[in-house]
């Protein structure tokens, strides 16, 4: 009896041998339900690694002004408070953290283990590196980039050569006008191009920005806090879009419901040539439109090709985002280095990779050389070429240098003026010129409350003392983004 009660404890020690080496590994989020990253990450990995339990964390630091003047201490004290192993950070925040030195470097964890980071996708590597002042401090298992997709049925009807890789709006617009514009609107084809349709508001504003934005044009220049709109450049982008929109070949609609979808997404219905989505993960809710029988026509072949380019090299588009995921990095001061990085390895891995490819809902996987044959779209395609970061009117929007203040003003201003220029209330030229000089208004009033605004600690300035603030119904607008 007493051998067997030795025995009896012997095992029950070896079956509690595991939990106590168990680490819990505490893992930021910024979800209330945690369904995102379970669904994407977290099961499968607790499948393979029964020693590592993670515990998802909302920390406080997630309803942060990013504004504030404090902004990077806060985050940092709110990070250390919840002992966070593995960050989830917005590429602001990345670029904030890793020049502080809380964020932990990669690159000799990477060659210890003689990890793989060739076949991920050059492009979000040395972005990364760039944005961590020349090291790795995070992975990004995912990224959206604006593509080209085409209805290869509609382009050998018409005897068209379709898009190719490298493309620039110029070339795909007239692309587009190579397609009959004849016909009512009912029935006629469109030759593109876009995902939600160009802003029936404005859609001279909507193209013309689209256009400026690919060839790397700003709207501020942070180096003088000028307003920089009213150049060369953006008058040629402008001027661009006018023209193309004369030509009828572009579709102008837009739509916020299910039921504006079956009437107005003309791509699905097999009447637009060319659809430009920013984010391919929403085109493939379209995919999945014209796959249900729902759009009323026979199903058709579908290719992408990547685009558009910036005129002055082919080689590069300036559409890189990061999509839902951002990017995953480790605290410097972690106690659980090697089973966060165990954590990020897996997310970065083969095997989620092959899982993300079979249904890229939330975005492409950064790691190449994955097959899906959803819709028969080879996902190669989405790794051509050189992407740099998505473009936005600013040269720096992490700065806290633009407000949000004086982004709202710009685009009131904006709407006001292109509308004008669309009802042919004013010229071109015109537009531009009060765009430059309201813009430049607006911007010295933000930079001079946002000064205000620091020397007082963060607090806001006396509101006795500082104009009406300007405001915007966007519902009375009711326009929607250009995809």
């Amino acid at each position: 009896m007493l051998l067997i009660g030795l025995l009896m404890i012997g095992l029950a020690g070896c079956t509690s041998l595991p939990a106590a080496n168990t680490v819990k590994l505490k893992v930021m989020t910024y979800e209330k339900e945690n369904r995102y990253f379970n669904h994407q990450y977290g099961d499968m990995f607790h499948a393979e690694n029964g020693s590592i339990k993670i515990q998802l964390v909302r920390p406080k630091s997630v309803e942060l002004e990013k504004t504030a003047s404090n902004y990077v201490e806060t985050l940092k004290q709110s990070i250390e408070q919840e002992q966070l192993d593995v960050l989830y950070l917005s590429i602001d925040d990345y670029k904030r953290l890793s020049a502080a030195g809380f964020l932990l470097d990669l690159e000799p964890l990477v060659a210890r283990d003689h990890y793989n980071i060739d076949t991920i996708y050059p492009s979000i590597i040395n972005f990364l590196r760039e944005q961590g002042g020349g090291k790795l401090y995070g992975f990004a298992p995912t990224f959206q980039r604006q593509v080209i997709f085409y209805n290869m049925d509609l382009f050998e009807q018409y005897g068209i050569e379709p898009p190719h890789d490298g493309m620039t709006w110029q070339e795909l617009i007239d692309l587009a006008g190579r397609f009959p514009t004849d016909g009512d609107e009912q029935s006629r084809i469109y030759g593109g191009f876009t995902s939600f349709g160009l802003d029936k508001e404005s859609p001279l504003r909507e193209l013309g920005t689209r256009i400026g934005l690919s060839m790397g044009l700003k709207a501020v220049n942070l180096d003088t806090m000028q307003v920089t709109v009213d150049t060369e450049g953006w008058k040629q982008a402008y001027e661009q879009a006018q023209k193309a929109l004369s030509t009828n070949a572009l579709y102008k609609g837009e739509f916020n419901t299910d039921e504006d979808f079956d009437e107005q997404q003309l791509f699905a219905k097999g009447r637009q040539a060319m659809l430009i989505a920013e984010e391919p993960s929403w085109a493939y809710s379209v995919l999945d439109y014209i796959k249900s029988g729902k759009s009323g026509v026979k199903p058709f072949r579908v290719g992408i090709a990547v685009g558009p380019v910036d005129p002055s090299n082919r080689e590069i588009t300036r559409d890189l985002n990061l999509g839902n995921d951002y990017v995953y990095a480790i605290r410097a001061s972690s106690s659980n280095i090697d089973a966060a990085w165990e954590l990020l390895k897996f997310m970065q891995g083969n095997e989620i990779a092959s899982k993300l490819a079979r249904r890229p809902d939330h975005g492409i996987p950064s790691r190449m050389g994955q097959t899906s044959d959803y819709y028969g779209i080879n996902l190669d395609g989405f790794y051509h070429l050189t992407s740099l970061p998505l473009s936005n009117y600013y040269d720096d929007p992490d700065s806290g240098m633009i407000t949000d203040e004086f982004k709202e003003k710009y685009e009131e201003i904006m709407y006001r003026e292109w509308t004008q220029v669309e009802r042919s209330q004013k010229s071109l030229d015109e537009a531009l010129q009060t765009i430059q000089r309201d813009a430049q208004v607006a911007l010295d009033e933000a930079n001079l409350a946002r000064k205000v605004n620091e020397k007082n600690g963060g607090k806001e300035p006396d509101k006795s003392m500082a104009k009406e603030k300007m405001t915007i119904n966007w519902d009375d607008f009711k326009t929607v983004p250009f995809k």
